[in-house]
């Protein structure tokens, strides 16, 4: 990058490196066209970057000593948060491992299931909800490591599930489909905040809380706010997300009592499970068996011979 003194220098770039003492601090950045550019920092901007995260630098071009120019930093802002969605698709996609098919693909699919909800409690909570969160939910990974945990990881598995729901709705009529969509839309989304990113740690509230409560406290809020709370749907709605990994030894609050919530523990335990079995079947000669996969209870599975 050739540099002019005084010269304000606007980038979006991924965090490699970053390095501080007792005088300096600094972090290396991989900007979308492909430089490694060194930003010097003030100590009060070091909470706001984070390893492996992209963000719009702007940093202003000085002079240090004998002539020499150094970049430094003036802004720093998330990149979901200065990005259109078609923008943000490509920087994510350039940057990371993204899910198996294009970021704007899920977000079509997933929206067109979310207005397709006739139900306007459920309608008007679930969408609220999303909106709120739209730019993390679909750069965010759904797990730290067990199934999805990658960028892009919770919105490509609330597609999927979501996907399932139909076949299983015209099979078993008595199920409420609005009630299934807004349940599947919602149930991993409090992950946002359990999770804090593609570093892949989890937050002080999602290690004391979890994401299965954080996530019936915030439909409780919206509900308030929309003068639904104390309705049939929003007590169906927050025991499916209370419901949704079935078991007490999962973390689960309280056991599935509603058609839906039966069926979405379902639905999130075939797709956890079965899209880690074909991810480690990609990479399995025929005729032999797959390593030891964690969600299945680390037994070995046998690709047949075609």
């Amino acid at each position: 990058m050739e540099l002019q003194e005084n010269q304000t220098y606007t980038m979006i770039a991924k965090v490699e490196s970053i390095n501080h003492g007792i005088h300096f601090c600094n972090t290396t950045v991989l900007t979308t066209e492909g430089e490694h550019v060194n930003l010097k920092l003030d100590f009060d901007q070091l909470p706001l970057i984070a390893m492996g995260k992209a963000y719009q630098f702007e940093a202003l071009a000085v002079i240090k000593i004998e002539d020499e120019l150094i970049l430094k930093c003036t802004g720093i802002k998330p990149a979901e948060d200065v990005l259109k969605n078609e923008e943000l698709a490509k920087v994510f996609e350039q940057f990371y491992v993204y899910a198996p098919m294009p970021m704007m693909d899920i977000k079509k699919t997933i929206e067109t299931f979310m207005n397709d909800i006739s139900n306007p409690v459920l309608k008007a909570i679930t969408t609220t909800i999303y909106r709120s969160h739209e730019q993390a939910f679909y750069i965010h990974p759904a797990a730290t490591k067990f199934h999805h945990a990658y960028v892009g990881g919770l919105s490509y598995h609330t597609m999927t599930m979501l996907k399932l729901i139909d076949p299983f709705v015209v099979i078993y009529p008595y199920l409420d489909r609005d009630l299934l969509v807004a349940g599947t839309i919602l149930h991993d989304m409090s992950k946002i905040d359990e999770i804090s990113g593609v570093d892949g740690e989890y937050t002080t509230e999602g290690q004391l809380i979890g994401h299965l409560v954080m996530q019936t406290s915030e439909i409780d809020r919206v509900a308030d706010q929309l003068g639904y709370k104390d309705t049939e749907e929003v007590l169906m709605l927050k025991h499916m997300i209370v419901a949704h990994h079935g078991l007490y030894h999962f973390g689960s609050p309280k056991r599935p009592q509603t058609g839906e919530a039966l069926l979405l523990w379902y639905l999130d335990t075939i797709d956890s499970k079965l899209t880690v079995l074909g991810e480690a079947l990609e990479t399995t000669a025929e005729g032999a068996f797959t390593s030891m996969i964690s969600v299945l209870d680390k037994m070995k599975f046998y690709k047949p011979k075609k």
